[in-house]
């Protein structure tokens, strides 16, 4: 096949300022220092370290500062442990926020990761799918749907299915079933029910415009408080699911996007368009 080349012009195209290009600069480590210490100081000490690294993961991948993944990590201590949760949490933006952002920041967070550290981390694929596992994948995935969605699961099914009759087919089974709902093989740390719905709200709010959305995942965060081998997953688990954690998970999720992103970008990453009266 012979080499596709790309036009002078159309390289500068692609490459124009007001296009965005690029990820967004991230602030230095002494910011995001402060940054995360103010979201501690919002939460109860018996919060675990897995659901400020969640949210603050799920919401810079969102405003895509890249490089602020790597000086999350530099603040939570430099440990493969939380490395692997940014990681997985990273992995479940993708349900929220498209590919894309999940491959540049991924690969900018491994980039910034010591040798010793990318050899402690896993390297075993665990989402492969084939004929022996499909069953438990759609099973699962469909059990994570009808938990967040309840009592109105069988409605938003049958109304994604009008818009578009593989709409659902689709969110089930390459969402919900191989990817947000963990595989019963995923060595800890795993993200989880809690911190899967904590994930969700965190991206959708940092893309503004889907309040839907969000709505639905704060009740589904919510409803994960119900169930007590959920709350277990997770250090405070039971405070993260009352109203006022998710009001947490919001407004830390608010104060990344404000201090990273300015507060002053779309999910596009393009300067908000102000009204003109």
């Amino acid at each position: 096949m012979a080499a596709v080349k790309l036009s002078p012009t159309l390289k500068s195209l692609l490459a124009l300022p007001a296009a965005r290009p690029s990820a967004i600069p991230s602030p230095p480590l002494p910011v995001i220092s402060n940054l995360f210490d103010s979201i501690r100081s919002k939460a109860p000490s018996n919060l675990g370290r897995d659901a400020w690294l969640t949210v603050g993961t799920a919401a810079i991948m969102t405003v895509n500062a890249t490089e602020a993944l790597g000086h999350l990590w530099d603040y939570a201590g430099k440990k493969s442990t939380d490395a692997a949760i940014i990681r997985e949490a990273g992995l479940k933006c993708i349900s929220f926020n498209g590919i894309p952002r999940t491959i540049n920041g991924l690969g900018a967070f491994h980039g910034h990761l010591p040798e010793d550290v990318l050899a402690a981390l896993d390297t075993k694929s665990y989402r492969h799918v084939d004929e022996s596992n499909i069953t438990e994948i759609n099973n699962r995935g469909r059990a994570l749907w009808d938990n967040i969605y309840q009592p109105h699961h069988e409605k938003l099914i049958n109304k994604l299915g009008a818009s578009h009759p593989d709409l659902p087919v689709y969110i089930l089974a390459a969402h919900y079933g191989p990817l947000l709902s963990d595989p019963s093989s995923l060595p800890a740390p795993q993200i989880g029910r809690i911190l899967t719905s904590v994930v969700a709200i965190a991206c959708l709010r940092a893309q503004r415009g889907v309040g839907p959305q969000v709505t639905s995942h704060v009740f589904g965060l919510k409803k994960a408080g119900l169930e007590a081998s959920f709350v277990k997953e997770v250090e405070g688990g039971e405070w993260l699911t009352s109203d006022e954690g998710a009001q947490w998970v919001v407004e830390s999720t608010d104060k990344v996007s404000e201090i990273i992103a300015g507060g002053k970008t779309t999910f596009a990453g393009a300067p908000e368009v102000q009204a003109k009266l």
